[in-house]
């Protein structure tokens, strides 16, 4: 009886561990995001400061597929005035890759791919990205950093 006791007990001791050392799988989960971007951006003498929301959702369908679902809007202050942004959805479909702790999604934009890394953090659960734009035109970068929480 003690033997059958002491089997049944370390076996849960081993089961106890083994699932605290196991990788996150993404396959199947979803995650959300609610991001504020405050950034004073300059070009030719002029400030501005842009204030933007970005609401978003991230759903990994598959082991390597999954979609992202973003609305963005804010204001932009500059010469005493705010201007609205309009709000704007976009919907991204993406491949990823996922090592248990770091990853990259890719996307296609204009016939382009686009990777994106991003991070796992195990303590707090959440996915980290972020990521710079540039303005082509005007040189001027934004730094994005979003931070998503597994939604239940």
């Amino acid at each position: 009886m003690k033997r059958t006791l002491f089997v049944a007990l370390l076996a849960c001791v081993t089961l106890m561990f083994a699932s605290c050392n196991k990788e996150k799988d993404l396959n199947g989960t979803n995650w959300k995001t609610h991001t504020v971007v405050n950034q004073e951006m300059s070009m030719e003498g002029m400030t501005a400061t842009i204030n933007m929301n970005i609401d978003g959702t991230m759903s990994f369908t598959n082991a390597t597929n999954g979609a992202m679902i973003l609305t963005t809007s804010g204001s932009m202050q500059a010469m005493g005035m705010t201007l609205p942004m309009d709000a704007e959805t976009d919907t991204i479909d993406f491949t990823y890759t996922f090592t248990g702790e770091n990853g990259t999604i890719t996307m296609k934009e204009d016939n382009e791919s686009i990777s994106v890394p991003f991070t796992y953090n195990k303590k707090d659960n959440t996915i980290n990205i972020t990521q710079t734009q540039t303005d082509e035109e005007t040189g001027l970068s934004m730094t994005i950093d979003m931070t998503f929480t597994e939604a239940k």
